[in-house]
């Protein structure tokens, strides 16, 4: 017997949801039943779309991902292009804290809440994020490349790690907030690693 037809714009209910859920609420802090009764879909419907709970959420790091990386990109090439790198480094930081800040600190980013609290075994959802991980890298260490060229930043460290040290200190800071609600102080981090440790 066929399957009812699979409806884009519930998946994406489905998708913008989940999203709004786990960012919030974790892996564990998160059932499908919650988001099942937001989008209004029974049960039986979500097997429809995806095949479980662990398949729904590496779709969920891949659609976030997406978005952000498509943020970032306009973000880089158009709001921002008349900045420096550094700059534009600084001004993700800040609009982003802001964005979290409007929130009040109950959402964060997807990528950082799941690293903290998925299971070893969750194998899709690993490779969702290590695959996001890499691309966001990717991004970052173009924008270090430039502000090398600049003159912004230091030369003798390898665009690459040092990109990995901000995503490092971006993640631990963003979790750091969620408990202390203090956008300033995760700014000062930032900015530290930023005009001290990247800048010589």
């Amino acid at each position: 017997m066929a399957r009812p037809r699979r409806s884009e714009s519930t998946r994406e209910a489905l998708i913008v949801a989940g999203i709004n859920h786990l960012s919030a609420n974790g892996y564990h802090g998160t059932g499908i039943k919650q988001i099942l009764d937001e989008v209004k879909v029974p049960k039986g419907s979500f097997y429809n779309f995806f095949a479980s709970k662990e398949a729904f959420v590496a779709e969920l790091i891949k659609a976030y991902s997406q978005d952000l990386i498509r943020q970032f990109n306009q973000f880089v090439e158009q709001d921002g292009a008349h900045m420096d790198a550094l700059t534009k480094l600084k001004t993700i930081v800040n609009l982003s804290l802001v964005r979290y800040e409007s929130v009040e600190f109950k959402h964060s980013c997807l990528i950082a809440t799941l690293s903290a609290d998925l299971d070893e075994d969750n194998i899709l959802c690993k490779q969702a994020l290590n695959f996001s991980v890499e691309e966001c890298l990717s991004i970052f260490t173009k924008l270090l490349e430039t502000a090398q060229a600049e003159g912004c930043v230091r030369k003798d460290i390898c665009a690459a790690k040092m990109a990995n040290l901000y995503w490092s200190t971006w993640q631990g800071v963003l979790l750091r907030m969620r408990v202390s609600r203090d956008k300033q102080n995760a700014q000062d981090n930032m900015f530290l690693l930023l005009e001290t440790l990247l800048i010589k």
